[in-house]
């Protein structure tokens, strides 16, 4: 388990790289910034970014931590660079839609 603003989440330290847990951070500080999980691999693909797939051992570990639900088989882990940048992506485009959406509802206003 590693600090990540302020919260700990599971990780694996693969090939002198620490990965963290892509559905628990989605879950802890990106659903409520974007659609969904499609929406975030969605920007994983535009910001290039190629998450590494779970061994079952690892699948393991994440359920027993209770990071990911029991009945999932399959997860993806991202470096903690790589969450920092589409964390930044997620809240810069939920900043934009806000401003987007603020300005039309106050010149309907006027």
């Amino acid at each position: 388990m590693v600090d990540l603003h302020g919260v700990k989440v599971a990780s694996f330290l693969v090939e002198g790289q620490e990965l963290i847990c892509l559905p628990q951070v989605f879950d802890l500080f990106l659903k409520h910034l974007v659609g969904g999980l499609h929406t975030v691999y969605t920007k994983l693909k535009r910001l290039d970014i190629s998450p590494v797939v779970c061994t079952v051992e690892q699948v393991r570990i994440l359920r027993g931590l209770g990071a990911i639900q029991p009945g999932v088989n399959r997860c993806k882990l991202i470096t903690r660079k790589d969450f920092e940048t589409l964390y930044n992506d997620c809240t810069n485009a939920s900043l934009c839609s806000t401003q987007t959406i603020f300005p039309s509802k106050l010149r309907d206003n006027i």
